[in-house]
């Protein structure tokens, strides 16, 4: 690799001082580094933070390229949507279905597995599946206040719930049921093993909701045709902080 500092001190030694300032501008701007021009954002509810999941994939070899963001909440994904020039996105499959800005890629994987059940959970075993019509439903907001009632129906198979009590973060999940403004909650099964850890009373399983798509990777319909085979080729490591270890390519 060419040493700057020699090139610079010989540019000065050789030429007469109006051409070498040019020439060293010149040089200067060659040594930039190249900045990445692609932009990755991620977007999917976990208990890591959103600080060490864009560790995670920033430190991933695969994505030298690419600049990674990643967002606690769905406000602030969004806002990043409109004001950032994301090019990639890894958010839940959710999300792909309500917004039109990103067209799935790739998709996570689990055990092979592109899907999964989330898990309703309570803390007291007489709110049961039975009375789950007469029961508040904690969940993360991941698509937006107006349409989480329709994912949640989704989720449910169309079981009939109260109402529904949003949060933004899952570290927020849980304390909705010990502290009773909730009667259940939903989580994916990784969420659940983490968080309850934390706490001494212990979540009952009251159902399994219906299948639902592993985080995908998407790309801006505006962006379409850009690389991206290099997310094949993210470490399981990486893939762990959320609860997945493959990638392939989404097929509908």
């Amino acid at each position: 690799m060419m040493d700057v500092n020699a090139i610079a001190m010989r540019i000065s030694d050789v030429f007469d001082p109006g051409t070498a300032r040019l020439l060293l501008l010149f040089l200067a701007l060659w040594a930039l580094p190249v900045e990445a021009t692609d932009k990755l954002g991620i977007f999917y509810p976990s208990v890591k933070s959103p600080k060490e999941v864009q560790k995670a994939f920033g430190d991933d070899p695969a994505l030298k390229h690419l600049k990674v963001l990643a967002f606690g909440t769905f406000e602030d994904f969004q806002t990043a949507v409109t004001t950032e020039d994301i090019t990639f996105a890894l958010v839940p499959s959710a999300y792909i279905r309500y917004f039109d800005d990103f067209e799935a890629a790739w998709q996570l994987t689990l055990d092979g597995k592109a899907t999964f059940q989330e898990v309703v959970v309570s803390l007291d075993p007489t709110w049961n599946e039975a009375k789950l019509g007469q029961g508040i439903v904690g969940v993360i907001n991941t698509v937006g206040r107006d349409k989480t009632r329709k994912m949640v129906n989704d989720l449910l198979g169309g079981r009939s719930f109260k109402r529904l009590k949003q949060v933004s973060k899952i570290a927020d999940l849980y304390p909705l049921l010990a502290l009773g403004n909730a009667q259940y909650a939903i989580f994916s099964p990784h969420n659940l093993d983490l968080v309850k850890a934390e706490f001494a009373s212990k979540p009952i399983q009251v159902l399994r909701t219906a299948e639902v798509l592993h985080p995908l990777i998407a790309v801006r319909k505006s962006r379409k045709g850009r690389e991206g085979n290099h997310f094949l080729k993210l470490s399981s490591r990486t893939l762990e902080t959320l609860g997945v270890d493959g990638v392939k390519n989404f097929s509908k």
